[in-house]
């Protein structure tokens, strides 16, 4: 008799199991062989669905296209169909059972793995087995030899699911191919990195001959060719330590793109750790390189993966990115909860992390007490998986070398610029000054009114608020994520004009605006914070260097407001110590080595014991562990602009639910709120719900701050 994997497409056509198993097999072979273990793809996937041959499982596809074509709900329930496939897979390689029972619920723990292992007794796993014996072969003993890097419990962990990204990647591509060919055809487009290459040459000529000869141009011009000569060396770790304005964005794509031709890699990963930015660094991209070649990929609609089988359900999880695009610009959050996840719809994309070149932007910013697995899973991404990673910031954390607190790279990671602290010296365009005395909001208020231009930065968005009401001033200007992307858009376009015309300018901001906001005050106040935060402040004053005398930061400790707890806090002590006992030269790259140093010792590195949990293969537990963010947001659409959002909005009402082109529509006018915060809200009836998981903001939205209902502080650290 026939076997189906799925019921028919749009043109009456039913897909069979013996071509879908072996297509997936295709498929997963080939990505897990970027990694060396083709072998072991090629076997996950041949097995993974082989349940799907029992005769319960084949009358309930029988019976689903039955309800589908008399327009009624399916009676039938959902037969179990990974288990057939996962007990085969021990008999080849016992890790692969993980990835097959996991394929549509999610990588689960040992002990579930063993349970679920029992039922393989039951009569229709038997079956199933017997029926798909001519295409899997029979496997009398066959064992597949994991790879040699595979030999310890961390190794053995990201391998599995190296593979499960691939099993899952494989099955979704060969089911898209059989519902929506069409979509499908429009995969996996050609791309040339060397083609891509001489476009940014090209690029990057015509850029060089339209700025003006300055001595920061000079510089800047001098690490664009550094980056374009180290580009030529082997795969590895390397360092882009260039001060604040050195140009590190188009510096660090010539070097990751030029190197990823050298070394016949497929991809440029770029992760930002503020999302307040991403869209800039992409859209220069774009502009560069064109649309089609740059994926940007951040917060978004994330559908539920169904741990039972359901048409239904895999159709909306064929709408996950798998990353197959030459460069993809992402945030750090994306990139690290996506690796350490165990669902298929996060996990489908790191396969496509192997061969790349991994750009970490800022990479300072990593959260303290996931340092341990993050830096762990790097180690084996560059020395297991082809690939190289870049550390790109003006001041570098301690990462190299095997101390007491960390495990960190060895051998040291390569310096991309020679020489960096002449960099320091050649860029060094403002003088520090550290306030002796604790300052009012009022004094601060004080201090900016005696300045034309001027940047507050603070460490929360209630002192924002705070100390903007307190300016007075009608044209002053504020900054933080109470706003959503559109509305900051918007200022920074006003700030930028009045920067540039000489017109009063009084910013007061968060930190969204410290990195990569290209900004340039004759005066920045940052209230006190972590040393790494207070230069990237200073990254927004005098950045062009055209002040004769320079520009001027002042660090100032508040009398009173928002103190973030954790590491956050243990960083401001740090830096507090290290600025008020003297001899603190923040143009020196040395003094960061020596702060990251002295701030380990007294952080725990893996505060949420992720490492032992994935020892164990736990990995359910890895990913409830592993939370960049742990503090849950929900995403609110504002009304802002015109129209701003209303007519999608009304559509979306109309239609009771949203697609996924509709979410990334609406991500410019979304901003964020806790999860506690939004029920609160929606009781107090400022906001709504319109479908389900789409909330609405109808309270009051100021045109100067955004939000402006009594709202709690996630810190605007990492988002």
């Amino acid at each position: 008799m026939d076997l189906y994997a799925h019921t028919p497409n749009d043109t009456g056509e039913w897909h069979r199991l013996e071509c879908h198993l072996r297509r997936v097999s295709e498929l997963a072979a080939e990505f897990a062989g970027s990694f060396g273990a083709a072998d072991l793809g090629r076997w996950v996937g041949l097995l993974h669905d082989v349940g799907k041959a029992s005769q319960a499982f084949q009358d309930y596809l029988r019976a689903a296209y039955r309800a589908k074509q008399e327009e009624r709900p399916v009676r039938a329930s959902s037969v179990e169909h990974k288990v057939a496939g996962a007990k085969l897979a021990t008999e080849l390689a016992g890790l692969l059972a993980i990835p097959i029972l996991g394929h549509h619920g999610g990588l689960p723990d040992t002990p579930t793995l063993k349970s679920r292992l029992a039922e393989a007794v039951s009569r229709d796993a038997v079956q199933a087995i017997d029926r798909t014996g001519e295409i899997v072969g029979v496997l009398d003993g066959r064992s597949v030899p994991l790879p040699e890097f595979a030999r310890d419990a961390l190794s053995c962990e990201l391998l599995v699911r190296m593979l499960f990204s691939a099993l899952v990647d494989a099955d979704f591509l060969d089911a898209e191919e059989h519902w929506e060919r069409k979509k499908a055809g429009a995969r996996g487009a050609a791309y040339d990195l060397a083609a891509l290459w001489r476009t940014f040459e090209e690029n990057q000529s015509a850029l060089q001959r339209s700025v003006p000869e300055t001595a920061v141009n000079r510089a800047r011009r001098e690490v664009y060719e550094a980056c374009a000569a180290a580009a030529e060396g082997a795969q590895g770790v390397y360092r882009l330590t260039v001060p604040t304005g050195g140009g590190k964005t188009r510096s660090g794509m010539a070097f990751a793109l030029k190197h990823a031709v050298r070394h016949r890699l497929d991809r440029v990963i770029v992760a930002i750790p503020y999302t307040s930015i991403i869209d800039q660094n992409a859209e220069e991209y774009r502009k560069i390189f064109g649309a089609r070649y740059v994926l940007e990929h951040h917060s978004a609609v994330e559908f539920e993966d169904g741990d039972e089988y359901s048409e239904d359900g895999l159709r909306l999880q064929l709408a996950a990115e798998n990353w197959d695009a030459p460069i993809i610009v992402t945030t750090t959050v994306q990139l690290f909860d996506s690796i350490f996840s165990n669902r298929p719809s996060r996990c489908r994309k790191l396969h496509n992390i192997a061969r790349s070149v991994i750009v970490l932007d800022e990479a300072q910013t990593l959260p303290v007490g996931l340092l341990a697995p993050i830096i762990d899973v790097l180690k084996q991404l560059v020395k297991h998986y082809g690939v190289t990673l870049v550390l790109s910031t003006a001041t570098q954390p301690a990462f190299s070398g095997e101390s007491p607190y960390l495990k960190g790279f060895v051998p040291e990671p390569v310096e991309i610029v020679p020489e960096p602290s002449r960099y320091f010296r050649l860029l060094e365009r403002v003088h520090y000054e550290v306030s002796r005395d604790p300052w009012s909001w009022e004094g601060a208020a004080a201090e900016m009114r005696r300045c034309n231009q001027a940047l507050c930065v603070v460490n929360s968005r209630k002192d924002a608020l705070t100390l903007f009401d307190l300016l007075g001033d009608p044209d002053a200007l504020h900054l933080s994520t109470l706003m959503c992307p559109a509305h900051r858009k918007d200022v920074i376009a006003e700030i930028k004009r009045r920067l540039a015309q000489g017109a009063p300018c009084r910013l007061v901001s968060t930190q969204v605006v410290e990195a990569g906001v290209d900004m340039d005050f004759p005066v920045v106040f940052r209230a006190m914070g972590p040393l790494d935060r207070i230069v990237q402040a200073a990254g927004r004053c005098n950045r062009e260097g055209s002040l004769a005398d320079g520009g001027k930061v002042v660090v100032f400790e508040p009398q009173e407001g928002a103190f973030p707890r954790g590491p956050y806090a243990a960083a401001m002590a740090e830096a507090r110590i290290m600025l008020t006992s003297g001899g603190c030269d923040l143009h020196s790259p040395e003094t960061y080595d020596q702060y990251f140093h002295r701030l380990w010792q007294d952080c725990d590195l893996d505060s949420a014991r992720v490492q032992p949990c994935r020892e164990r293969l736990d990995y359910p537990k890895v990913a409830d562990r592993f939370r960049m963010i742990r503090d849950q947001t929900v995403g609110v659409v504002v009304h802002y602009g015109d129209p701003g959002p209303a007519q999608l909005l009304s559509r979306i009402r109309l239609q009771k639910s949203i697609f996924r082109q509709d979410w990334r529509r609406l991500q410019p006018y979304t901003a964020s709120l806790f999860q506690h915060e939004l029920e609160e809200h929606l009781r107090g009836g400022d906001a709504e719900q319109i479908v389900e998981g789409i909330y609405v903001w109808v309270g009051p939205y100021d045109k100067a701050k955004g939000l402006s209902r009594g709202l709690a502080d996630p810190a605007d650290l990492i988002t």
